[in-house]
């Protein structure tokens, strides 16, 4: 009983908290995950990523902003992590783009709000504070929608998925 007291005690002193297994996916290793970005194991094998995981929290707001912008199409980001072969999608926000029926305009607007929401969500959360989520899990990939006429990548689509790999990798599209 005085070690199960003792390991208590110095866990409650050093700030360590214990997850279950089945929780672990919501954990942000910042560490861990340098040290897969800094590997870069997707340069040597193009098909090294085999599953994309999203939330039910980002899904659910990609398909509610999808279904806001009726027939024009809209663009946002995800926000997540690598872990393995597995890119997790944890959270995503809208952008304020120009949308028409077949296309969408990231304009300098978009570029600047991504950026400051990325840092906002990075901020923990003071009391009293409507400002920072502590999200922080880096940008992952971009989604955008095809109003009535399906899921695929178009020519532009291609090129704008090369343009954000050039920049940042890994990086994942979702139409």
């Amino acid at each position: 009983m005085d070690a199960d007291n003792a390991r208590k005690t110095w866990e409650l002193q050093n700030n360590i908290v214990t997850v279950d297994p089945a929780d672990q996916v919501y954990l942000y290793d910042k560490e861990a995950h340098n040290r897969e970005v800094n590997g870069k194991p997707w340069a040597k094998d193009p098909h090294y990523f085999t599953k994309v995981k999203i939330s039910a929290v980002a899904l659910i707001k990609m398909v509610m902003h999808a279904r806001s912008g009726g027939v024009n199409e809209v663009m946002g980001y995800m926000q997540g992590k690598i872990q393995g072969d597995t890119m997790i999608v944890m959270d995503s926000f809208a952008l304020p783009v120009e949308g028409t029926e077949t296309r969408v305009n990231a304009m300098n607007e978009a570029n600047e709000y991504s950026v400051n929401h990325t840092e906002t969500c990075k901020q923990v959360r003071e009391v009293g504070s409507f400002w920072g989520v502590g999200r922080l899990e880096n940008v992952l990939g971009w989604y955008h929608s095809h109003p009535g006429y399906g899921c695929w990548l178009s020519g532009i689509d291609c090129s704008t998925q090369l343009l954000m790999q050039q920049f940042q990798e890994p990086f994942v599209a979702v139409v």
